[in-house]
């Protein structure tokens, strides 16, 4: 007989953790698309922005419908509360600006997103400095760790390097130091692993991604899991939110920052978030099995060079996969090297299903040449340490029957091959 009493499974928490709040009964999340709301008394709006009483006022600092989305993320990740953001992004951003200042110093890998590299560089002017190291163990990151540094932030599973970092290390590294740890865990959502049940003390997603499913909105969202206690030795810019202890991150987040910028979601992209998270589980499951067939099938192709995938067995950090992640999945993405610039925009064009779009986590397949886009700004150097190089793609599996899928690659290879002298090669 089945114990009722036991904690749901992925699934039923999808579906099941966190009603609609809607008075009328709806299956569904209403969406609130509207920019602020009415109230009754001039007291009752003057106690809702003062936080003495619960409520919604202008939809820049809350939403029914995102607030529904957040409550969703904080309860699949175990986390405390829940930011949600217009933007994966903004999220980075919003979460670093929350706890730093001029002066301050950031410990991250090479092997980041594009973006992500980006961002770094634009927070430069204004005093705020990543210090980058090229193999990303915890004795690595501590060495790199000066009084300066107030924050380790990492990419659970690389994009597109598909590097596994050591969550459980990288958080004692942390913690012996007084600093949190921020993961980035777009790549690998929380069907396959939970940071904060590792260690991490903030969880960013770019939503966009996996958890939205279809590409129909651009979002991110920031889960504070409640792990960390906030001093004033280090984070005396957090001021008063200090109070809060180990809620003084979303404190500060929601109370300054992230509030006063304006890096708000729309109503209608929680929604879309929303709908697309009931999903997700069976979703994983799905384009992590075609993912690992693609890149076994892939391995030994006579027209690729070399597959990345964690889930392979000879990967680096495959090991790591087994610990962390859930029934050894290992993520939906992987990365083929084919010899040159030429047969990997050959490849792309001919490809029939699978999509070019500078995009991950849909339902679909899709790929992208990184060097010439998401990495475009990036130097020769920073592209190296990303793995990112002239004959790579990028491959978003997607939930297609996998015998489509390698049909595909397999008549995109031979035309290729076709038609890509061999001096292309490098």
């Amino acid at each position: 007989m089945k114990n009722y009493s036991q904690k749901p499974g992925i699934n039923t928490k999808l579906l099941h953790a966190v009603g609609t709040d809607d008075r009328y009964g709806s299956r569904g999340v209403p969406i609130y698309q509207t920019s602020a709301f009415a109230h009754s008394t001039a007291e009752e709006l003057e106690a809702i922005f003062a936080g003495k009483i619960p409520g919604f006022a202008y939809s820049r600092i809350g939403n029914p419908t995102i607030e529904q989305f957040e409550k969703r993320m904080a309860s699949l990740e175990g986390g405390i509360s829940a930011t949600a953001c217009s933007s994966g992004s903004a999220a980075v951003a919003c979460t670093l600006l929350t706890i730093l200042k001029s002066g301050d110093e950031i410990v991250v890998p090479t092997g980041l997103y594009g973006g992500t590299l980006d961002l770094f560089r634009d927070l430069e002017p204004f005093g705020i400095h990543a210090v980058f190291v090229d193999d990303f163990t915890a004795d690595n990151v501590e060495a790199a760790i000066t009084p300066a540094t107030k924050t380790v932030f990492a990419e659970l599973i690389g994009n597109p390097k598909l590097n596994v970092v050591d969550v459980a290390a990288l958080s004692d590294a942390a913690h012996r130091n007084g600093i949190p740890l921020i993961i980035d865990s777009t790549t690998a959502t929380p069907v396959i692993a939970k940071p904060g049940e590792l260690g991490a003390d903030i969880v960013i997603h770019s939503s966009s991604k996996y958890i939205n499913s279809n590409g129909s909105a651009i979002s991110g969202v920031i889960i504070d899991c409640g792990n960390f206690l906030w001093s004033d030795e280090k984070f005396g810019v957090m001021g008063d939110c200090l109070k809060y202890k180990k809620g003084a991150f979303t404190a500060r987040l929601r109370g300054s920052l992230w509030r006063d910028i304006g890096a708000c979601l729309a109503p209608m992209n929680a929604y879309l978030n929303i709908n697309g998270l009931e999903t997700l589980g069976v979703r994983m499951e799905r384009i992590c099995a075609n993912a690992a067939l693609l890149a076994g099938h892939l391995k030994n192709h006579p027209g690729v060079l070399c597959v990345n995938y964690p889930g392979l067995t000879d990967h680096p950090d495959h090991l790591l996969v087994q610990r962390q992640f859930t029934s050894g999945m290992a993520g939906g993405i992987l990365t083929i090297r084919v010899g040159s610039k030429n047969k990997a925009f050959s490849v792309i064009n001919n490809l029939k299903y699978a999509l070019n779009i500078s995009n991950i986590g849909d339902t679909k397949t899709l790929v992208v040449h990184p060097a010439s886009t998401i990495f475009l700004h990036s130097s020769q150097s920073e592209r190296e340490a990303a793995g990112v190089y002239d004959d790579l793609i990028r491959i978003s599996v997607g939930m297609e029957d996998i015998d489509d899928i390698i049909a595909d690659f397999d008549r995109a290879l031979s035309a290729a091959d076709a038609t890509t002298n061999d001096t292309d090669f490098e």
